[in-house]
């Protein structure tokens, strides 16, 4: 297919922005442990590989021309930003308590939990809804019965190269999580991301994307 490594490239740099998908695997790598991070990267993926099936069907497409539907997943999205905002918040004052059994909360994530808040961080994000329709369709041929086969294609390389992006970060994440082992790095770091995912909720609802 003509144009499937440029697609792969610039799908590539997309994910790479950091972002609350980048934010999650982040914390639930350094807060909790390795396979927290790559369990909540899997859950990323699957949110891409639900919107894949929809573009495959040509569902996503019905979805982003109505209007309402399309602003009540931008407000999920964004609500669900403010909660994980709020609980890395009170991560960071549980920190400061200082008690054993606070800390102790804080990084014994369910696996569930990791993979749920990576799910619904990238299902509930209407900007990655629109990359199928906005980005994927522009590597598509004029038309024909080949052109669903190619949406799979594309599709498929947006999910594997999210999925490796993601795991590497985990794998980077590992290299660095000592740092944030002391209690002081801890706070600001669950301060900052708290902060940012809050920040990027309200960029999201103010966003004219829709």
């Amino acid at each position: 297919m003509e144009g499937l490594f440029s697609f792969i490239i610039i799908t590539l740099l997309i994910i790479i922005v950091p972002g609350p998908d980048f934010l999650i695997v982040m914390k639930n790598t350094i807060n909790s442990s390795k396979m927290n991070g790559i369990v909540a990267a899997l859950g990323i993926t699957t949110g891409h590989i639900l919107y894949s099936s929809l573009a495959i069907f040509g569902i996503i497409y019905i979805l982003t021309s109505l209007y309402y539907v399309f602003l009540i997943i931008k407000i999920l999205g964004a609500c669900y930003l403010i909660y994980l905002g709020i609980q890395s918040i009170r991560s960071a004052h549980s920190t400061m308590n200082f008690s054993k059994e606070a800390l102790a909360d804080v990084r014994n994530v369910s696996y569930l939990t990791s993979y749920r808040q990576g799910f619904l961080s990238t299902s509930l994000n209407p900007k990655a809804l629109l990359f199928y329709v906005s980005i994927l369709p522009q590597f598509l041929s004029n038309g024909g019965i080949q052109v669903k086969s190619e949406v799979a294609v594309l599709s498929l390389s947006v999910v594997l190269v999210t999925c490796l992006w993601f795991l590497f970060c985990v794998f980077i994440f590992q290299y660095i999580k000592l740092l944030f082992s002391k209690p002081k790095f801890k706070v600001v770091f669950d301060y900052v991301v708290g902060i940012v995912l809050i920040g990027l909720s309200i960029n999201l609802l103010l966003s004219k994307s829709s």
